[in-house]
């Protein structure tokens, strides 16, 4: 019993060195990622057109064949059922996987939409990516997942698929938002539980 209370002492203790930062950092975090959220649909009313309102269009089977990348699931890896379950690491990691995704995916689609309410969004998204990546620590930097460029560009020949991938690729973002926010909350959660029980 008392080696099972050590192991755990020392596994709660690594924990809390690990993310001792990580509550001061989280709320910049947080605050960019309300202002993503409420821009969305601002940038999504922008780019709406009729086309995009009809009910009857295949727009899921469109996004599948144009090949619109999808996120990280963070709902898994960010759910923290104890401190050695969860892995604060491949939380982060996953996250900034996502943000480099939204970030490629928007960067190709702004130069092709009319609207420049998409630039402030990317903005944004770049802002939040180096906040979840200042919470990574210094020696597990190496390991933030890098994400490929998707080439989302060479598969919409006209405006029609530029919209349709506009239009899923924002609401897919609106998605892995919340997801990251409730996953900010499950860490400041954690680490603030783990912090008491010390």
């Amino acid at each position: 019993f008392s080696f099972l209370k050590v192991v755990g002492l020392l596994c709660c203790s690594a924990f809390l060195v690990r993310s001792a930062h990580i509550p001061e950092k989280s709320m910049d975090a947080r605050s960019l990622v309300e202002k993503i959220l409420g821009n969305i649909p601002v940038v999504h009313d922008s780019i709406t057109t009729p086309l995009l309102q009809s009910r009857n269009m295949p727009y899921q089977s469109m996004a599948t064949s144009l090949g619109i990348p999808a996120a990280p699931e963070l709902r898994t890896v960010c759910r923290p059922l104890n401190q050695i379950d969860f892995t604060l690491e491949v939380c982060l990691s996953s996250m900034s996987a996502g943000l480099q995704l939204y970030q490629d995916v928007l960067g190709e689609l702004k130069e092709r939409v009319t609207t420049d309410k998409v630039t402030g969004l990317l903005a944004d998204i770049r802002d939040l990516l180096a906040q979840v990546n200042k919470m990574q620590e210094p020696g597990q930097m190496s390991s933030v997942a890098q994400y490929e460029a998707s080439g989302l560009a060479s598969r919409l020949p006209g405006d029609y698929e530029v919209q349709v991938a506009t239009h899923f690729t924002l609401l897919q973002l609106r998605d892995f938002t919340q997801n990251l926010k409730r996953s900010m909350r499950n860490i400041e959660h954690l680490t603030s539980r783990s912090g008491q029980k010390g």
